[in-house]
């Protein structure tokens, strides 16, 4: 524990331990649910109701043969209620789709001070063969869809055959593994799927796939917010508009209620096989059969979005309470993150841990007796971080940006303890993008690559680059003599840092004779921009740091708001490997460019069955980024405040808050509850 009451160097110790044995092991068995059979399972009230006015069977019914069972964080929990969050918007959707997100194998914590595991969810088993070539799942038998209908290996087989195969959205990365050389077809290693009964199939791969079902934890591979490789057959197969099963009459009133021209723009959003179109994404379309805890029951374009429980959801406590306890959650439009503040010192807030700032941890802890809540913490395992765009159109800037000594100068300009005080009131450590302290891939010289506060060096190197002149303004020339300008694009959606902190860095550039132009956009729009690859830097955290190998996105740079190189690694991942990145923009990488050799050991990684080589290589591809690194981080590991109304049950405290972890999906918000008066 250190003098700001955190630990920062040990708390992920537990998830390294399991990181070792994940790839390999066997997803951890859940308790069995037999012993709720003796006097059968219980329900919320309001779906008693209608029960007994016979809208609705009894749970028994309702619930698989074989629920999974949820261990209660801290005690069994009571029904009802509405609990109140805010949200952004259409562009916010991974807030509620990480509350809510159901795949065939999740990450789950009971304890925060125990390892975070992989345990089986709606499906009952899985098995792979010796190569891992193979696997085989199962689905609990009496599995229904949120609209009471059977979810059987027909569903499974309607996602392969008319979403996957056809690409009506991305093909997962996981799931066409290996390379496809020249020439070849770029379908040669994609899954293949047999279907062996009502509830049994098989997937299989030309060559191994050994970190499927760990990275099964970090994304559904199906349908986003899940399930797994599987989608409602009975509803989605209307809305193909070349299936046998299409529903033309259907189609065209949905293409006329969104405003569209074809069946296909139905299925995406803002680019094809985008997956959130307001058919197939359950936060756009309230009609949509889910396995979530709670569905959705209006537009997220209204204010507030409601989501409501599922009366068919497939989970239990230790009890035999079907879950979820909590009958509704409603999320409030806000666009300002001063508004989203008020609300919560008001009390109108239950619990937040989304949009909730390190930086205002003293303001919230000032409101908690007026706000009739507490402020309780997780575990960052992410780092602030600038992006300079090594791929950017313009080959001036791409040439200058892909200059370790410019990146350097860039970097050792930020005087980090001084920003650190300045804007986070010093709860952050000073550090460099790169994997976080406890992780497996932890390494305290990467950490500290370049975080040294060394003006003078970093004037020499931009002299040395050739900018050594200067205009009126005491801004650097170029050698074409234009003025050394730049500008930061950035968001003040959740991903980025706090506005003050760009603020902050735009003075140490400018200090050092760079012109820094601010350029803030909203999160969409910037994602898009990303894609196109034209911002010139961007500003993210580096996320996704505790068990770094599960997604390694940030170290690739196809992650859409991280734009150290898209073009080039579009140009990797969708020419050459066909991993089923959506790309509105590439460009082929310099011969010799380090993002070719991470791109080639990460595919190779992949179908890498020896646990050790795997290792070793993905070691090269941090080495590759330690020795220069592309993402300028400055702060990170911060204590992530979290909102709990005094009235709210089974929130944690000391959670991991990482996207790998699926950030408030770890602590299982279908077993929160609202302490009934």
């Amino acid at each position: 524990m250190n003098g700001k009451g955190l630990s920062r160097r040990d708390f992920l110790k537990a998830v390294a331990a399991t990181a070792a044995t994940a790839v390999t092991a066997r997803v951890v068995p859940e308790a069995a649910a037999a012993p709720h059979r003796q006097g059968g399972y219980n329900e919320a009230p309001m779906l008693a109701d209608l029960v007994a006015s016979g809208a609705l069977p009894p749970v028994e019914q309702r619930l698989p043969t074989s629920p999974r069972v949820i261990t209660p964080t801290h005690e069994v929990g009571q029904y009802g209620g509405t609990l109140r969050r805010a949200f952004k918007g259409l562009s916010d959707r991974w807030g509620p789709v990480k509350l809510s997100e159901e795949g065939a194998v999740q990450w789950d914590c009971p304890d925060p001070e125990q390892a975070p595991t992989l345990v089986v969810n709606y499906i009952s088993e899985w098995s792979q063969n010796d190569d891992a070539s193979e696997y085989t799942f199962k689905l609990r038998e009496g599995l229904k869809w949120s609209d009471g209908m059977p979810f059987t290996t027909a569903d499974v087989k309607f996602w392969y055959d008319y979403i996957f195969v056809p690409q009506l959205m991305g093909r997962p990365g996981p799931l066409s593994v290996g390379l496809v050389g020249e020439g070849e077809d770029p379908d040669a290693n994609m899954m293949q799927l047999e279907v062996i009964d009502e509830l049994t199939w098989k997937i299989s791969f030309t060559v191994p796939n050994p970190l499927l079902i760990l990275r099964f934890g970090n994304d559904t591979m199906g349908l986003i917010a899940g399930p797994s490789m599987a989608a409602p057959k009975h509803y989605l197969e209307k809305f193909i508009g070349t299936a046998d099963t299409a529903d033309q009459a259907l189609i065209q009133a949905a293409m006329e209620a969104h405003g569209l021209s074809t069946w296909e723009e139905l299925w995406f959003e803002a680019a094809p096989m985008d997956g959130r179109g307001p058919i197939n994404f359950f936060f756009r379309n309230p009609d949509l059969p889910c396995i979530h805890p709670w569905r959705s029951a209006n537009s997220p374009l209204d204010d507030p979005w409601v989501m409501e429980r599922n009366p068919y959801y497939h989970a239990v406590d230790t009890a035999g309470n079907q879950l979820p306890y909590i009958d509704r959650i409603s999320h409030a439009l806000f666009q300002e993150t001063e508004t989203l503040n008020l609300w919560i010192a008001q009390g109108l807030i239950d619990m937040q841990q989304r949009h909730v700032g390190s930086a205002d941890f003293t303001f919230f802890k000032e409101n908690e007796e007026a706000g009739d809540y507490k402020v309780i913490t997780w575990r960052s395992a992410s780092t602030n971080a600038f992006h300079p765009n090594t791929s950017h159109p313009d080959p001036v800037k791409a040439a200058m940006f892909d200059t370790p000594e410019f990146r350097e100068a860039l970097s050792i300009a930020i005087n980090r303890e001084e920003l650190n005080e300045l804007v986070y009131s010093g709860r952050l450590e000073p550090r460099q993008a790169s994997p976080v302290s406890g992780s497996p891939n932890y390494d305290p010289e990467f950490e500290s690559r370049w975080i040294e506060f060394d003006r003078e060096r970093a004037n020499q190197l931009l002299d040395g680059l050739g900018y050594d002149k200067r205009d009126g303004a005491g801004y650097r020339l170029r050698p074409d003599g234009e003025r050394l300008s730049i500008t930061v694009t950035y968001t003040e959606a959740l991903g980025a840092m706090n506005p003050d902190e760009v603020l902050v860095v735009k003075g140490y550039w400018e200090a050092i004779g760079i012109q820094v132009n601010l350029q803030l956009l909203e999160r969409s729009l910037l994602e898009e921009r990303n894609q196109a690859g034209d911002i010139e830097v961007g500003v993210w955290l580096v996320d996704r740091s505790s068990v770094v190998m599960v997604d390694s996105r940030r170290y690739t740079g196809v992650l859409t708001d991280s734009p150290w190189a898209p073009r080039y690694a579009n140009y990797m991942a969708v020419m050459v490997y066909g991993n089923g990145v959506t790309a509105t923009a590439t460009a082929e990488p310099p011969e010799g460019h380090p993002i070719r050799r991470i791109h080639e050991l990460w595919q190779a990684i992949q179908t890498e069955g020896d646990e050790a080589t795997r290792n070793a290589m993905f070691q090269e591809i941090l080495d590759i980024h330690k020795e220069h690194p592309y993402m300028i981080g400055t702060v990170g590991e911060d204590p992530a405040p979290v909102i709990v109304k005094n009235n709210i049950g089974n929130v944690g405290a000391g959670f991991i808050n990482d996207d790998t972890m699926r950030n408030v999906g770890i602590a299982r918000p279908k077993q929160f509850y609202i302490k009934q008066a």
